[in-house]
């Protein structure tokens, strides 16, 4: 049986952004929103705890770009993320060529793979 094991928070070393974290430890997670365009602007997540309740992150990142929600199915769960991350077209750092892998599917990838640029 896996555990849960908490290592964060993280996010923007902004103080006007701040940290990302979740104050109720999930239990399953039952969605994902994604802001995409050339980048990953945001994340947000729907998830239940131990007691059945459901909690909504807020949204973490930017406005930018479009929204996609993906929602898992009740057998159904995260086994993997694959991304790139760098330098992008419009300066500035971010994640490209988001995906989130689960034991039934692959969802994405989100972002532009092109819009790296090469070091």
């Amino acid at each position: 049986m896996n555990s849960l094991v908490k290592i964060g928070p993280f996010g923007s070393t902004s103080e006007a952004e701040g940290n990302c974290d979740i104050t109720v430890a999930p239990l399953r997670l039952e969605s994902i929103t994604i802001r995409h365009g050339l980048i990953v602007d945001a994340l947000a997540f729907t998830y239940k705890d131990c007691h059945g309740l459901q909690h909504t992150t807020g949204q973490w990142g930017g406005d930018g770009g479009n929204s996609t929600t993906i929602t898992l199915g009740p057998d159904e769960f995260v086994t993997g993320v694959q991304g790139l991350y760098g330098s992008y077209s419009y300066g500035g750092n971010g994640v490209t060529d988001l995906t989130i892998v689960t034991n039934l599917r692959a969802y994405g990838a989100f972002g532009v793979r092109d819009s790296i640029k090469e070091a």
